[in-house]
């Protein structure tokens, strides 16, 4: 270029100063992506480009002020930082805010990290900006990226983060945690059973599909002890040998009824011999039915108290989990990023049980 040379170009008047490109009449606005109080991404503007010189607002400009060293924020003003946080109880948790209409995305959020946070605020000092993760996640490398606290901490939207937020080794190597201010472990959260059996308990140890081929064998086979009766002439009828006594379908369904309870009540019995001979085949029937019933019913019993006693991670229910044994926990969570490094196969099942939250995992035990 020119040195100390103007002309009028396709965005206005140019003029050269010193060998550098100055557009004096120009002027241009400097934005700043930025998350609101919802935690939705909006553009703020943080200062001015005009006459050659770079304006810029007050501490309003975020990576400005990370340029700052912790001496200069000591000598002038109170420092500010945007803090993220995630609900989970009993460390973080949020109410419908007061008539101020103060707190994030209109909740106000309290409970032990939030009362550290302030503490530590008095302390340093600083002054704080807390809002909610947008994605409600802890954080995990996903799709080339870094998901939940630890994106928004690398992508600069926030300066901190105060939560329950577990340390592991993939984390570590991107962003820096402070001294643990709370130990714990991992646990394995069971649904309580009910002491008192529900009133159709005594229908588990058989399909239902069973049930109905038992009471469909009762009745048919009733039906055709009636019908033997009364076609042979040795039955219990008006026409055979001219008995006093008439064998009908309700004699019929009331005998097949006592086989099949064990119980000895007053009944007629066909005098036929095709219908004893089937009146004592309903009776083996019965026999394999009942035996059948009470070994179920013994199994089932103990099982249903020993179905969600688990030993712990290397419990068989978890590694070879049986029809309709469902468990999960909380997604791009430190348990799961265990879960998925040290028990592949375990992972690969549970994760369609997965639930977003550790509230929304308590609930779908109860």
């Amino acid at each position: 270029f020119l040195a100390n040379t103007s002309f009028h170009g396709r965005t206005g008047p140019v003029r050269m100063e010193n060998a550098m490109l100055v557009r004096l009449e120009q002027q241009y606005r400097v934005w700043s992506l930025r998350r609101d109080s919802w935690g939705d991404p909006t553009w703020v503007t943080v200062g001015t480009w005009r006459h050659g010189k770079l304006e810029l607002e007050e501490g309003a400009w975020q990576n400005h002020r990370q340029s700052k060293s912790p001496g200069e924020e000591a000598r002038g003003a109170r420092a500010r930082l945007r803090v993220v946080t995630l609900v989970e109880h009993p460390f973080v948790f949020t109410r419908e805010a007061d008539e101020d209409g103060g707190g994030p995305g209109g909740k106000c959020c309290y409970g032990y990290c939030i009362d550290l946070l302030e503490k530590l605020a008095e302390d340093v000092p600083f002054d704080f900006e807390l809002y909610i993760v947008g994605d409600g996640k802890y954080g995990a490398w996903k799709n080339g990226r870094w998901t939940g606290l630890v994106g928004d901490l690398l992508s600069g939207t926030a300066h901190m983060a105060v939560t329950s937020f577990s340390i592991n080794s993939a984390r570590s190597k991107v962003i820096d945690f402070t001294s643990p201010f709370f130990s714990t472990s991992l646990g394995i959260l069971v649904r309580t059973k009910d002491t008192a059996s529900p009133i159709g308990a005594f229908m588990w140890p058989l399909h239902w599909t069973m049930w109905v081929g038992i009471f469909v064998a009762l009745h048919m086979t009733a039906l055709f002890l009636t019908l033997y009766e009364w076609k042979s002439p040795y039955g219990m009828t008006p026409h055979g040998r001219n008995r006093m006594k008439i064998f009908s379908y309700s004699s019929a369904l009331n005998l097949c009824y006592a086989i099949l309870f064990g119980r000895t009540v007053s009944s007629k019995t066909p005098k036929c011999c095709t219908g004893r001979f089937l009146m004592n085949l309903w009776a083996i029937f019965c026999l394999l039915v009942l035996s059948s019933y009470t070994a179920n019913l013994a199994a089932v019993m103990v099982g249903d108290k020993t179905f969600e006693e688990l030993s712990g991670i290397h419990d068989p229910k978890l590694h070879h989990p049986s029809q309709g044994f469902r468990f999960g926990t909380v997604w791009e969570s430190s348990a799961e990023e265990y879960i998925k490094k040290s028990f592949p196969e375990m992972h690969e099942y549970m994760r369609r049980y997965n639930v977003p939250t550790t509230p929304a995992g308590v609930t779908m035990l109860k």
